[in-house]
């Protein structure tokens, strides 16, 4: 039950953050100041995409563990441009919440399939 909760959790909040990522300014900036503004939509749709991926229900595990494998990636990539560009802590903790929140959904997933 737990895990499905912050399934859904990541899932909704990683499409948001992908549409935040493509249309708000403040995001636009954002991506600049990490150094991924020629990535930025690919960025976005991905997380988008994964966020989509996360949500689908148990015929698409394997969908579900990919998506899961993808965020977690990115998450991981997130942090470390995150710790890279100097970032605070507490601007870095988001990156690292969804870093282990995707591998519990990740780690999670792979044990049902078997």
């Amino acid at each position: 039950m737990i895990v499905t909760l912050i399934r859904f959790f990541s899932g909704i909040s990683h499409m948001i953050y992908g549409a935040l990522a493509l249309f708000m300014p403040f995001y636009i900036e954002e991506f600049t100041r990490y150094g991924f503004s020629d990535y930025r939509i690919a960025i976005a749709l991905a997380q988008i995409i994964g966020g989509v991926g996360l949500l689908l229900p148990s015929p698409f595990m394997k969908i579900r563990i990919a998506s899961a494998g993808l965020l977690l990636v990115m998450m991981g990539g997130a942090l470390l441009t995150r710790i890279s560009i100097q970032d605070s802590l507490e601007k870095s903790l988001p990156a690292l919440a969804y870093l282990l929140i995707n591998s519990i959904i990740f780690i999670n997933s792979i044990k049902k399939i078997k």
